[in-house]
């Protein structure tokens, strides 16, 4: 009788611990399951989608600044430099020649975002009133290609074209006088499609005597 009571309260015991094996398996499971679940969603939240991934287009409009050597530069200043210089050294004729507008050795054309080469069109436009005399437009360009060259000045207006070479600064020259009465002054400088070189330009104005 007594070892059938021993055997029945073994049998529980043994009942009783491997319910509790089977319930700490099962929370094991759970927490295991709930850690995968948690880890999965984290890492979609943290990838990030295909649109913010994806490469951003350039604007058809956004161009880049092509490059040349600076002694293109340097030359077309150089230019620029000695009329300055010239007309400092002249002291007797100081107020009669004047530089009222210079424009600095600029590229030709921009690399437009597909690739292309677009030209830079220099143009400016005074409104003031231009004193009578004498106005010269020089442009100058290095490189390759060729340019159209229009200067006006109220009413009158003067074309040329500017020739480039790679090995020296050209020039173009055109004059024009005014008596006094004009009231705008614009420069345009259109390079051709092919066009790769630096242009830079000035006005000397010669007063009327």
């Amino acid at each position: 009788m007594d070892i059938k009571i021993a055997t029945g309260r073994n049998d529980h015991r043994h009942a009783k611990t491997v319910w509790i094996i089977l319930t700490a398996v099962a929370v094991v499971a759970a927490a295991v399951a709930l850690t995968v679940a948690l880890t999965t969603r984290d890492t979609a939240m943290l990838r990030p989608s295909a649109t913010t991934t994806a490469t951003t287009k350039r604007s058809p409009n956004t161009a880049a600044t092509p490059k040349f050597p600076a002694s293109y530069a340097r030359a077309i200043d150089h230019y620029l430099d000695d009329t300055l210089t010239a007309l400092d050294q002249q002291k007797e004729d100081q107020g009669n020649t004047q530089v009222p507008v210079q424009t600095r050795a600029t590229p030709s054309y921009r690399i437009g975002a597909d690739g292309t080469h677009e030209p830079a069109i220099l143009r400016n436009v005074e409104d003031v009133q231009i004193p009578a005399g004498k106005y010269q437009l020089t442009a100058y360009c290095i490189g390759e290609g060729s340019a159209d060259v229009d200067f006006t000045v109220g009413g009158a207006s003067k074309h040329g074209l500017l020739q480039c070479s790679p090995d020296e600064v050209n020039q173009s020259n055109l004059i024009i006088d005014t008596d006094g009465t004009a009231s705008e002054r614009t420069v345009t400088i259109t390079p051709s499609e092919h066009c790769e070189s630096m242009i830079g330009y000035q006005i000397l104005y010669y007063r009327q005597q």
